[in-house]
């Protein structure tokens, strides 16, 4: 039975120190993503912790969804040299560290400090990950393993059908590839598992966010041959 390092953990969708600027009305501060949690929000000036109880955190009247909040002074800040950053909890569509997915590739400890394995079902969804985010020809060892979408992050969206098909078409040949090499690996007489193995490419669909259309997601849906069905989820930032 063969294993591997979990690198997936769970995001915690924190805004670390967003800077930002006072309003014109040297008494509020627009958010720049909604607040999931009030609770644990934190102001700073110029590096120093601004106490809560010189603020209140109010719904942004401007904005139509009603998600928006503006930190509001009780008195008009009086130095206009200082800049602001702002830690807060936001919600996981707006994440920017893991785009909506609510987990982030990282290594995991448990409570005695060992590092976390995965077998079976859960290590074949980690290794479709590997074979879909690695730059293909970057594994000098393995030229032919990873797929051409990191290239595409930051590229403009001219031709938006064939951006999807390439983006499948990519998905779909790493996939293939990745469950030949298990095959092989196979055939050497390893013990593995059928929840690790690939059975079948069950559907790869490309969709644009509705909300941001420069938000590629793909949605990968493959079978284990322990019958089991894993899916995963990745998403590319380009631009239109």
């Amino acid at each position: 039975m063969s294993f591997d390092l979990n690198l997936t953990t769970p995001c915690d969708h924190l805004v670390f120190r967003e800077l930002t600027v006072l309003n014109t009305d040297s008494r509020t501060i627009r958010l720049e993503k909604p607040v999931a949690v009030t609770a644990t929000l934190q102001v700073y000036a110029t590096d120093n912790l601004i106490p809560s109880n010189l603020y209140d955190i109010i719904e942004d009247k401007t904005d139509p969804t009603h998600r928006t909040k503006l930190i509001s002074f009780k008195d008009k800040w009086r130095s206009p040299t200082d800049y602001f950053e702002i830690s807060y909890t936001t919600l996981a569509e707006y994440c920017s560290k893991c785009v909506g997915n609510k987990f982030i590739d990282d290594i995991s400890y448990d409570v005695r400090g060992d590092l976390l394995t995965i077998r079976n079902e859960k290590l074949l969804m980690q290794n479709v990950e590997k074979f879909t985010v690695t730059r293909i020809n970057s594994n000098p060892f393995h030229t032919f393993v990873g797929t051409g979408l990191i290239g595409l992050i930051g590229n403009r969206i001219s031709n938006p059908s064939f951006i999807v098909s390439q983006i499948t078409a990519e998905e779909s040949r790493t996939l293939q590839k990745f469950q030949d090499l298990q095959s092989q690996y196979q055939l050497t007489g390893r013990e593995v598992t059928e929840g690790e193995m690939l059975q079948s490419i069950d559907n790869i669909q490309v969709t644009q966010d509705q909300d941001d259309p420069t938000i590629l997601r793909m949605d990968v849906t493959v079978t284990a041959q322990s019958g089991k069905t894993v899916e995963f989820t990745q998403y590319l930032k380009v631009y239109n």
